[in-house]
C-alpha cells in the first residue's frame, strides 16, 4: 500500500518526505494513515528500484551581516555563510525532494490495475488515483471490487443466521449496513464509467 501511495502522490509533484506525510494524511485521513518510520525505508527502496528519483533542493541563504572588522565578527560571518551554503549535514539548509520516474509511472499502473481487491485501505487509494487509468480500466476495478464485497455480503449473511450473543450481532449488523452503503458506492461508479465508455464507443457525428 504505501508504494501505491508514494507514487501516486509523486505523479502530481516533486515532495520532500514530510510532505508527502502530510499530503496522504489529507487525502484519506486514518484510512491510510503511514508513519515516517515506514516512509521513509519505503521512499530509500523504491530509489533503489529506479522508480523514485531524488535530488538535493537548497533553501535560499540567509543574509548575512556585513564585516564588522572584529575577529569574532567575521568568524560569525563566516560560518554564516558556510551554514548557508547547505555543505553542512545537520543546518537544515538543504532538504531531499522525490520525484517520480517512467519506472515509476509503470509500477504505479501495475499496482492500480492489480486483481487482488481485497485489502480496503490499498482499494481506497486505487480509487483516489483511479484518474491514472482508462475508462475500461476503472470499470474492471470497480466491478471486481463489488464482486468482492458481494461474496462478503453472503459470508455475513451465513454467520449471522448462527446463534450469537447481542453485541456480536450488534457489531455484523453495522457491518451489514456499511456493505449496502459501499456497494451503492460502487453501483454509482460503474454506472458512470459504463456511460463514459458508451459516450467513447458512440461514432462522431
Amino acid at each position: 500500500m504505501i508504494d501505491l501511495a508514494i507514487l501516486g502522490l509523486l505523479t502530481e509533484q516533486e515532495l520532500h518526505g514530510y510532505e508527502l506525510k502530510k499530503r496522504l494524511g489529507e487525502l484519506l485521513t486514518s484510512r491510510a494513515s503511514i508513519s515516517f518510520g515506514s516512509l521513509y525505508p519505503a521512499l530509500n527502496r523504491l530509489e533503489k528500484q529506479g522508480c523514485v528519483k531524488a535530488v538535493e533542493q537548497r533553501t535560499t541563504p540567509p543574509a548575512v551581516a556585513p564585516m564588522s572588522g572584529s575577529l569574532a565578527g567575521e568568524l560569525a560571518a563566516f560560518k554564516a555563510r558556510v551554514r548557508g551554503s547547505g555543505l553542512v549535514k545537520g543546518t537544515g539548509r538543504s532538504r531531499k525532494v522525490y520525484g517520480i520516474t517512467d519506472l515509476g509511472r509503470t509500477r504505479l499502473h501495475e499496482l492500480l490495475t492489480s486483481p487482488d481487491v481485497t485489502d480496503d485501505r490499498e482499494f481506497a487509494l486505487r480509487v483516489a488515483f483511479a484518474r491514472h487509468l482508462s475508462p475500461a480500466e476503472r470499470l474492471e476495478l470497480f466491478e471486481r471490487r463489488r464482486t468482492e464485497l458481494l461474496d462478503r455480503r453472503d459470508d455475513l449473511r451465513r454467520r449471522r443466521e448462527r446463534k450469537t450473543d447481542t453485541y456480536l450481532g450488534a457489531l455484523r449488523e453495522r457491518d451489514a449496513d456499511h456493505l449496502v452503503h459501499d456497494l451503492a458506492w460502487l453501483d454509482r461508479l460503474i454506472k458512470a464509467e459504463r456511460t463514459l465508455l458508451q459516450s467513447q464507443e458512440e461514432p462522431t457525428r
